[in-house]
């Protein structure tokens, strides 16, 4: 979410969203929690497409809305459960384990730290935002999409770590009230009564 806010444009598929969801939170209208391994992954040159000359500085701009959390070694080792986790390709349910994809490193990581904002911080009303659906290919290869990242592990197969992954709210950034003519609106929904979201970079 962060890189698409520093490098994207309106053209860019939910960017104006992602804007949006920014304004409500320097307004104070909703807290995004995000892990800060986003820092890993936000470099120098997405921040100078932002305008912004450091990370501090970008982190001042946004504001106190933004809460960072860090990779404690329960949500470390959470994400290192998700990794081993067995997956079932739902596209070739027989494909053999060994060649079926896994969760990226950094995706179980902001996973397991969304699972500690809900069950540990009590932050019931938490969604998971993210674009991932699978296309792009990193250095472990190509990953488990975020999106529909239920469809891969079986109900009936879950170890608890998957369980908690797929009682999560997972879903693009859609602001309830998209802007029109240059005219931005705000609340996650006209009441805010689900007023809290976790962004992944």
């Amino acid at each position: 979410m962060f890189i698409r806010y520093l490098v994207g444009s309106s053209s860019d598929a939910h960017f104006d969203d992602i804007c949006q969801f920014v304004d409500d939170a320097k307004a104070n209208k909703v807290k995004i929690y995000y892990s800060t391994i986003a820092y890993t992954e936000i470099r120098p040159r997405h921040l100078r497409a932002g305008k912004f000359g450091s990370m501090s500085e970008m982190l001042e701009d946004l504001g106190s809305s933004f809460i960072p959390i860090d990779p404690l070694p329960s949500i470390l080792m959470w994400a290192g459960a998700l990794k081993d986790a067995q997956a079932v390709n739902p596209g070739d349910p027989k494909e053999p384990p060994e060649k079926t994809r896994v969760i990226g490193t950094p995706d179980a990581i902001h996973l397991a730290t969304c699972i500690f904002a809900r069950d540990s911080l009590g932050i019931s009303d938490v969604v998971f935002h993210t674009l991932d659906e699978g296309k792009g290919v990193s250095w472990e290869g190509r990953c488990i999409p975020l999106l529909g990242i239920d469809r891969w592990y079986p109900e009936h197969a879950r170890i608890p770590e998957i369980r908690h992954v797929c009682s999560l709210n997972k879903e693009k950034p859609i602001h309830p009230q998209p802007s029109f003519s240059g005219v931005l609106t705000h609340g996650r929904n006209v009441d805010l009564g689900r007023s809290d979201t976790f962004g992944s970079a």
